[in-house]
């Protein structure tokens, strides 16, 4: 198939050109950035996706090269940093970027589409939520990426043989990712000292591994129509289970005390100030804080119901992290 991937550069959107290409694809990518947070495909074009002019840009080269047309997006582009990034930003990438690249699409006669969407649009629930619990998000990114799924649901509705799957990730983990997962695993090498409550709440995460293997599963399941799945490991662990697991290897220690979530919450705020005076971004803010202390009990019911298997264990997934993360900071 010949396929768009935006956000190239990217940690998903750079393993997926890759991935994708190995299974014989034809793959092209676009990115805002010349940074790649993995490594780079040189299939990888510079432009925004909030402009007609790259897109159509990108398409020419594709079609010049290997005189064919594009066939499906791979819509992996966001705003997402948990630092620096303003509302207005959010939504411009996440809204107006993805309302652009379906203008895009229609003008290209693209009619399959895969969104990379975010378990954020679900907010913090209480309790266990699957792929159908009601929209509820807390954050810009989660609303942002939330108008960005409504947008395209909208386009699949409107032309009813355009073919439209939205996968949702929990926080996304693996070698050359310096989010969520990276930060709990290097404070378990380095500063394990405290923990947020007694570390009973579930915290779902999602390895690059399944992710991709996600997009596989969707790409086999396009149909006219619209379909969505939440993207989860198994087996869901509580923070205290995941620590745990990370701190079975050499390496790592589970933290000597425990604070109640609001007080770690305060010293994250104390934490808030010189980061917003200074423009930095601190390894402790409250929003971090909250993050660690609050349960994201999310689950992947329905793909699982739909024949998707998850091919790589949780535990061979944090043991490559683990191994990876201690091979570069020896």
């Amino acid at each position: 198939m010949n396929i768009l991937i935006t956000g190239s550069n990217g940690f998903v959107g750079s393993n997926l050109m890759w991935e994708l290409e190995e299974d014989g694809h034809t793959v092209i990518g676009i990115d805002i950035s010349e940074h790649c947070e993995g490594k780079k495909h040189p299939q990888t074009l510079k432009g925004d996706i909030r402009s007609l002019k790259d897109l159509n840009r990108v398409a020419s080269v594709f079609l010049q090269k290997q005189q064919c047309p594009l066939e499906l997006i791979i819509h992996c582009a966001a705003a997402k940093n948990d630092f620096g990034v303003s509302r207005q930003e959010y939504y411009s990438h996440n809204k107006y970027g993805t309302k652009t690249l379906l203008n895009f699409a229609c003008e290209q006669g693209i009619k399959k589409l895969i969104y990379i969407s975010s378990v954020g649009v679900f907010g913090h629930p209480e309790g266990k939520a699957n792929e159908d619990f009601p929209y509820n998000p807390d954050t810009d990114y989660g609303a942002s990426k939330l108008a960005g799924e409504l947008l395209c649901i909208k386009w699949q509705q409107q032309y009813p043989e355009h073919e439209l799957i939205v996968l949702r990730p929990a926080a996304i983990f693996g070698p050359d990712n310096f989010t969520n997962t990276y930060k709990l695993i290097d404070t378990l090498h380095r500063r394990p000292y405290l923990t947020i409550g007694e570390g009973n709440h579930i915290k779902t995460i999602v390895s690059i591994h399944t992710v991709i293997d996600m997009i596989r599963f969707a790409m086999q399941k396009l149909a006219p129509g619209y379909e969505h799945y939440n993207c989860i490991d198994e087996p869901y662990l509580t923070l205290k289970e995941l620590m745990e697991l990370i701190c079975s290897h050499p390496g790592f220690q589970m933290p000597r005390f425990k604070i109640p979530l609001k007080a770690a919450i305060g010293i994250g705020r104390l934490f808030d100030i010189p980061a917003k005076l200074f423009s930095i971004d601190l390894p402790v803010n409250s929003e971090r804080m909250r993050k660690l202390g609050t349960a994201t009990y999310f689950t992947a019911e329905k793909a699982k119901k739909d024949g998707f298997v998850q091919k790589m264990s949780l535990k061979d997934s944090i043991t490559e992290m683990c191994d990876w993360y201690l091979s570069i900071n020896k």
